[in-house]
């Protein structure tokens, strides 16, 4: 072999070398351009809170709360509190250990004061359960109508059988009245009372705090 083809040999190789490892080069700048491109995997979204369920189909404002009609229960003491929820109404079955009133109040204020009331009783085999609203931190609460609003109460029921008086009603999450307060998902404050007799106007026997879970 010449020296002249010796030398041409070399180039070639030499001119293969280079390409060879410009070649390689720009893959491995693709690669990493490929691979900073790459977009993050999107964040999981958080599940959805879950609605309180709706009461079975077997509701009734019958003054009897059977098993299974409610979603959700409370106890406190001698007052029980069921409820449920559809989304656009809620559902309350109360029973306390008393032949007088049993009244359940929505987001209170202070005390008593601003309290969306519900209250009922039997008198004389007579259902009554009426829509009200305390104007104070002792009251006196009235009926909706006697402040300008308007009852809500959609359907209802009551009965008294032995020590035991059970009310149940059905309204509005949102009835759109100032005399009353949504009922939103999540915690709402709720008050709880009954008294001895018949008569809502005469002060309670028991009361407490709670809230409810929609």
């Amino acid at each position: 072999m010449t020296s002249g083809q010796e030398t041409s040999n070399k180039m070639r190789i030499t001119i293969a070398i280079k390409t060879i490892s410009l070649f390689m080069g720009m893959l491995v700048l693709l690669a990493g351009a490929c691979q900073q491109a790459a977009p993050a995997p999107a964040p999981k979204p958080a599940p959805a809170p879950l609605p309180t369920p709706a009461p079975t189909s077997t509701w009734k404002a019958d003054g009897v709360i059977s098993p299974g009609e409610y979603a959700k229960l409370k106890n406190f003491g001698d007052y029980e509190l069921n409820w449920a929820s559809d989304g656009q109404n809620v559902y309350i079955g109360v029973k306390a250990k008393t032949t007088g009133w049993v009244a359940l109040g929505i987001q209170p204020g202070s005390r008593m004061k601003g309290a969306d009331i519900i209250i009922g009783y039997v008198k004389d085999g007579k259902a009554t359960v009426a829509d009200h609203f305390s104007a104070g931190d002792f009251g006196p609460h009235k009926a909706d109508a006697e402040f300008g609003g308007v009852d809500n109460i959609l359907e209802f029921g009551a009965k008294e059988e032995g020590e035991y008086t059970t009310i149940e009603f059905r309204r509005a999450l949102n009835t759109g009245d100032k005399f009353d307060h949504p009922l939103s998902q999540g915690l709402n404050d709720i008050i709880w009372s009954y008294g001895s007799d018949d008569q809502p106007t005469l002060k309670h026997v028991n009361r407490g705090y709670g809230e409810i879970d929609l």
